[in-house]
């Protein structure tokens, strides 16, 4: 934001030439803007945004903002009810490998008999009267004991990916949180501007309201008139400019907090230029254990290991063990009720351990002989998935400083523009009291005086606030929540 010794002076400036303006008018000369006879400019209350809407703006800070995105962000809760399914997903993986199958049945029937065809054998006791036949039974399903962890192999890969997908849920939540922040920063940014471009507005058209008086006293001609008005439009351009990127940066901003668009905030806050303190072989060394790519790699690694080792074995005789099950059951109809337990069915009461061995392998078709494709399709993917993990350590090493050349260049900026900013800043100091003791001071002194402070300062906020977007994009490359000295 621009400080206030800045404002300051500007504000003096175009005080100074509305003096100027009334002592070189007559009476039916033009007039200042009432806009600019009322203009005041405080630096605390530069946040507001302008945009059109009556309801005033509400006074955001950084951490109402990163709440609220928690709270009621849409991609948040897509992301939230994926992981709900993944767990779902995996509490039906746990029950297949640990749980047995447990049923409840009931059943109810009845009939009534109408009549016999003629010459059918039987009587009356054949009849059915009506009367519902009903059973309930709870049954206890075949179950494997043991299969030379087949079995375990499958639930061992529901595991993995459940592990990882509760990880992708907290890095989701890490990159929304960066990019509210991203966006926070960059609309106060754009706000800052836009009332910077306000402000050389005004000081443009009080130069062409002088300029005007001057032509009716002889003092200059059309063409400063005239120069002087290209000045004006040019500045305004770069106003509305600014005014379409407060519209699209406080869009952002609503979309990632779940705000109504065009909801306005005001913020007060200022942005902290803190220089990161850590070396690159230590962010690379964290980059290794905590980033997001990293452990995606290794988690497909793992479960191609495993999927090889379950191919292999199911080309293998290997022999499954097997408990029969067992229900028991009620069951009443027309002749009475009677309680019953039972193993296959109804009369059978034996409980079975069966060991059997059931091999099938493909001698020609798809697999190829013995599921030899198969196996080697496996072991393929096991190899892909380990190269790749190296592959995801050498390209992170180099994004990592690439990054960190980036940051350390934007900390060079931001050092260069602040003495850019200080020389521009005794330029208009000098201006200022020269202008103050009514010394002559041309037009074109005045308006590169204010712009070039006003660019200065600007170039400095933009570099200050890339400097944090590649901090941020930083920290979530490497999948940590804060880099060092990144309060």
């Amino acid at each position: 934001m621009l400080p206030y010794s800045y404002n300051m002076r500007i504000t003096a400036i175009i005080f100074g030439l509305f003096i100027l303006i009334n002592q070189c008018e007559s009476a039916d000369l033009i007039s200042i803007p009432a806009t600019i006879q009322t203009s005041t400019y405080n630096a605390k209350n530069s946040s507001a945004s302008t945009l059109a809407n009556d309801s005033p703006p509400e006074i955001l800070t950084l951490k109402m903002a990163v709440d609220r995105s928690m709270a009621n962000n849409q991609d948040l809760k897509e992301n939230k009810l994926a992981l709900r399914t993944s767990e779902l997903t995996y509490d039906d993986a746990w029950d297949q490998m640990y749980m047995p199958k447990i049923s409840l049945i009931l059943n109810s029937n009845a009939a009534q008999t109408l009549g016999s065809l003629p010459g059918a054998t039987g009587g009356t006791a054949d009849y059915n009267h009506g009367y519902p036949s009903s059973s309930a039974e709870v049954a206890l399903g075949q179950y494997t004991l043991y299969n030379f962890g087949r079995d375990k192999l499958v639930f061992d890969q529901a595991k993995l990916q459940w592990k990882r997908d509760q990880e992708t849920y907290e890095e989701q939540k890490r990159t929304i949180r960066f990019s509210v922040v991203n966006a926070f920063w960059t609309l106060k940014s754009h706000i800052d501007k836009l009332n910077a471009f306000e402000r050389s507005v005004e000081i443009a058209d009080a130069i062409v309201k002088l300029q005007e008086s001057r032509v009716f006293l002889q003092k200059a001609n059309w063409t400063d008139v005239s120069s002087s008005t290209v000045d004006l439009v040019a500045t305004k351009n770069l106003r509305d400019q600014a005014n379409t990127d407060v519209q699209s940066a406080l869009y952002a901003l609503n979309v990632l907090l779940g705000d109504p668009v065009g909801h306005r905030y005001q913020i007060d806050e200022e942005i902290v230029f803190l220089p990161i303190k850590v070396t690159e072989e230590i962010l690379y060394q964290t980059y290794l254990a905590e980033s997001p790519d990293t452990k995606t790699s290794l988690m497909n690694f793992l479960k191609s290991q495993l999927a090889l080792e379950l191919t292999e074995k199911n080309l293998l005789p290997l022999p499954t063990i097997k408990f029969s099950g067992v229900t028991v059951g009620y069951g009443n109809n027309y002749y009475g009720g009677a309680m019953g337990t039972y193993t296959q069915g109804p009369g059978v009461n034996n409980f079975d351990i069966s060991a059997g061995i059931n091999l099938t392998v493909p001698l020609t078709g798809p697999g190829g002989l013995f599921g030899s494709r198969t196996v080697e399709l496996s072991q393929i993917q096991r190899e892909t998935s380990e190269v790749h993990i190296g592959n995801v350590a050498n390209k992170g090493r180099q994004s990592i400083f690439q990054i960190v050349q980036n940051i350390r260049q934007f900390e060079r900026t931001v050092e260069n523009n602040k003495q850019g900013y200080k020389n521009s800043m005794n330029v208009l100091e000098s201006v200022f009291e020269r202008f103050m003791n009514h010394q002559q001071v041309g037009r074109l002194e005045i308006r590169d005086a204010i712009n070039t402070a006003r660019d200065s300062e600007t170039a400095l906020d933009d570099a200050i606030l890339t400097h944090l977007n590649y901090k941020t994009q930083l920290a979530a490359f490497i999948g940590v929540d804060y880099l060092p000295r990144m309060e």
